[in-house]
């Protein structure tokens, strides 16, 4: 069992060192340079997502100040402040909002 996991963990240990080899290369082949493409494809996305992330962060962080306001006017015209920096939110990052029709329940 040990023997399985040295293996195995060299293994991973080679991977690295082929995926670092590729990314700071130099005179690679034509498949070599598609690898790093992909590997730098991915990290430029990771990037995006956190700056996305953080965006969302600070939205909602200035949401919360806001109704920790006093002044319910200030309340007012920050909350649609905040509503219109959502809308713009999400339409770069094309995410449509769907609304279902409300329904009303009757009680007797």
């Amino acid at each position: 069992m040990q023997l399985i996991f040295i293996g195995g963990t060299f293994i991973v240990m080679a991977l690295i060192f082929v995926l670092a080899m590729l990314v700071k290369g130099a005179r690679l082949t034509p498949v070599e340079k598609r690898l790093k493409a992909v590997i730098l494809a991915n990290k430029d996305s990771a990037e995006e997502v956190e700056d996305k992330y953080t965006e969302a962060y600070e939205i909602v962080m200035e949401f919360g100040d806001l109704l920790a306001a006093e002044k319910n006017l200030e309340q007012y015209y920050g909350v649609k402040d905040i509503y219109d920096r959502v809308e713009e939110f999400r339409a770069e990052n094309n995410q449509s909002v769907e609304q279902k029709p409300a329904t009303l329940k009757v009680v007797k």
